[in-house]
């Protein structure tokens, strides 16, 4: 089976891609746990942390920073971003591709978190989702935009 993370690196498969280097491939998550959850993806194929050279270990959290700054600009997780990698299947990992989740939380939001933890895989609203996301990913390109 091919590896969906690689597909969009590849640009074979669509994504609301924010921004990109020649190590990674920052976008918002089409299951999203919260709104404007991000993704930071590596563009080398590593299912585990421990599979990624280490000078591009060592730049994760500097880009994870950044994506953390224009999340709170953009109004999201103002007081919290869960920063999340699942590593490996047995810490449910849906893509054996690292990646790291931002994740923006906001006071009080814990039952509608756990709510779409159980149904975030459910086809439920897509298109109103689908155009949620354009609209977080309009905004987050226009912040990140200004920092160049």
């Amino acid at each position: 089976m091919d590896c969906v993370f690689c597909a969009i690196a590849e640009r074979r498969l669509p994504a609301h891609r924010l921004y990109e280097d020649d190590d990674f491939i920052v976008l918002l998550d089409i299951f999203p746990m919260r709104p404007a959850h991000v993704l930071i993806v590596s563009r080398l194929h590593a299912p585990f942390l421990r599979d990624l050279p280490v000078s591009v270990r060592e730049r994760l959290l500097t880009l994870a920073e950044r994506m953390a700054g224009a999340l709170r600009e953009a109004g999201y997780g103002v007081n919290g971003i869960n920063l999340l990698i699942n590593d490996g299947p047995d810490s449910n990992q849906h893509v054996p591709h690292l990646h790291l989740h931002l994740i923006p939380r906001r006071p009080g939001d814990l039952p509608a978190l756990l709510w779409r933890l159980l149904v975030r895989f459910l086809p439920l609203g897509r298109k109103r989702l689908e155009a949620r996301l354009q609209g977080e990913a309009e905004r987050l390109r226009l912040i990140l935009g200004k920092e160049n």
